[in-house]
């Protein structure tokens, strides 16, 4: 069930969504393709454009989406953590406003003890590219399923992040057709947005998705959400897993588009993980390092590993940074890949 105030901002979300679409009739000249604002070389800017957009029109499902799950076990369970308020509100007036939380308050202490670290988790974070690897390279001979595979090592990935993803269950496919192991979960996050978690290894207690920004009026496509799930590790321990493609333009601050998206993003991940739960957070966050948006997440979370692409966009962060190792494992395997490297960190938790 939907707390009233969640179904009160879900009813915003959705009149704003509707205003939003309306909107959206504006000419190719006001329309940036998505290959041209992520850097690509696009030869068909109009066509692009106008199908990025569909995609993020047909995507606008519950703007506000929890599932707990029959099998989740209430008993013994920790509270939730909850997300504090300064008294101050961010993008005010709009549909994305949100509580400031203190200055002081972060989710950076990881619940384990180092010494004692012994639940692997190996996360994946992947921009696809999809329009064009996808839609004009037809895959390129599954180049990103072969990167996932050569890249998840003898124990394998855990869970996956996937950004710019038309079809979820395809790259899998493709994934699992190179040697990928593992019985898999796929969730569609909107806004061709994905998350996967192995469900041989983790049970599911809760999932959702809700909007937590959107671009900007110069490079509109639409609302921009975040997919999570909690998750119970067959040894017991719990993770928070959490992955966002972030609103344009690149670095872009103001209303929807900045540090509200960071507030959002910590508000939804306050609100549903629990005291001692291991937290991932993995995204195409279309911000660079220096951006309001990723400043904000710095104060909350530990930033594990970026990546370089776009000037580098693509993040991860966690509640856990110590023994966490991070790779830049490439665009692709063979001639045609994303325009964003993927990215993968092992962590060790417990």
């Amino acid at each position: 069930m939907v707390a009233a105030s969640s179904l009160l901002r879900f009813a915003t979300m959705v009149a704003a969504s509707a205003a939003s679409v309306g909107a959206a009739a504006v000419s190719d000249a006001e329309s940036t393709s998505s290959c041209r604002a992520k850097g690509g070389d696009c030869t068909s800017g109009q066509e692009v454009s106008q199908e990025h957009l569909l995609l993020q029109m047909q995507s606008n499902r519950s703007s506000v989406e929890v599932r707990r799950h029959s099998h989740a076990s209430a008993a013994g369970d920790t509270p939730i953590l909850g997300f504090p308020s300064s008294g101050e509100m961010k993008a005010s007036g709009l549909w994305c406003s949100v509580q400031r939380p203190p200055d002081d308050w972060n989710l950076k202490t990881c619940p384990f003890v180092p010494s004692a670290a012994k639940t692997r988790v190996k996360v994946l974070t992947y921009n696809l590219f999809w329009w064009n690897l996808f839609g004009q390279k037809g895959g390129s001979d599954r180049s990103a399923g072969k990167l996932i595979a050569k890249t998840a090592g003898s124990e394998g990935y855990d869970l996956m992040g996937f950004q710019e993803c038309d079809d979820r269950w395809r790259i899998l496919g493709d994934a699992k057709a190179e040697g990928l192991q593992g019985d898999w979960e796929a969730l569609d996050g909107g806004h061709a947005l994905g998350l996967m978690y192995r469900k041989d290894r983790f049970q599911l207690l809760e999932s959702g998705a809700e909007d937590v920004g959107e671009d900007s009026s110069v490079q509109w496509y639409g609302k921009r959400s975040a997919v999570w799930v909690r998750l119970r590790h067959v040894d017991g321990t719990t993770v928070f897993y959490i992955n966002h493609h972030g609103p344009l333009p690149v670095s872009a601050s103001g209303g929807c588009t900045g540090s509200a998206t960071s507030h959002n993003i910590m508000r939804v991940i306050a609100s549903h993980a629990h005291k001692g739960d291991a937290i991932v957070l993995t995204g195409d966050f279309n911000a660079e390092p220096s951006s309001s948006r990723i400043e904000e997440l710095n104060k909350r979370l530990n930033k594990v590993y970026s990546g370089t692409s776009m000037g580098g966009v693509d993040h991860i962060f966690s509640n856990c940074a110590q023994d966490a190792q991070g790779q830049n494992l490439g665009k692709g395997v063979g001639q045609f890949g994303s325009d964003h490297d993927a990215l993968s960190v092992t962590f060790r938790f417990r």
